[in-house]
């Protein structure tokens, strides 16, 4: 004989009342676990994707997108020469600012003259360094006082100066507006320092 089972079935009544705050704190909530999961799936994503690599660093950038480059508006002796710079810039090399329309000059680290504008002064000396041997009793363009060591009078470092005569005293010359004219310093003279963009 077969038994019959009876199933009870109950009711279970559940009263929510639901307010406006309530209502408010559940859609955050619903909108901050949809937000997490947005942003997990863009993780997954993005670590899924190749590998880009990384851009070398720039050059340090300009206004003009040129280096920079100054004559301090302080003199200081040769041992000085090495740390007169500013930050971001480092006593020059005549071949780092031999080309001074390839750079720009800094009006307001530099020194400036009353038509200088936004180039260089003119006619003022600065000590330069010469990319040779430590020397001080040969050429401008040898000279750096012994590499920079001493401020012994005896001995001498190469100055640099951009020009301020632009033409011949003879007519039947054409005239000659080179970059640079260089010259010998004692090495006990404290003059300006040249500087470039690092």
């Amino acid at each position: 004989m077969e038994e019959k089972k009876s199933k009870k079935e109950r009711t279970l009544v559940i009263n929510i009342k639901l307010t406006r705050g309530l209502v408010a704190v559940l859609i955050a909530a619903l909108l901050t676990v949809a937000f997490v999961g947005y942003l997990a799936l863009g993780q997954k994503q993005a670590s899924a994707s190749p590998a880009v690599p990384e851009a070398p660093a720039a050059p340090a950038a300009t206004s003009g997108g040129l280096r920079k480059y100054y004559r301090t508006a302080t003199s200081y002796l040769p041992t000085e020469a090495l740390t007169a710079c500013a930050t971001g810039y480092h006593f020059a090399s005549l071949w780092e600012i031999l080309d001074t329309s390839n750079l720009e000059y800094d009006t307001i680290l530099g020194e400036y003259q009353d038509d200088s504008g936004y180039g260089p002064l003119t006619s003022r000396r600065g000590w330069v360094r010469t990319g040779y041997n430590s020397a001080s009793t040969g050429y401008p363009g040898q000279n750096n006082c012994l590499a920079w060591m001493t401020n012994d009078g005896a001995y001498q470092g190469t100055s640099a100066e951009l020009p301020d005569q632009w033409t011949s005293t003879d007519p039947n010359e054409i005239p000659d507006i080179g970059v640079w004219i260089v010259g010998n310093a004692s090495c006990s003279t404290a003059i300006p320092v040249w500087c470039v963009e690092d």
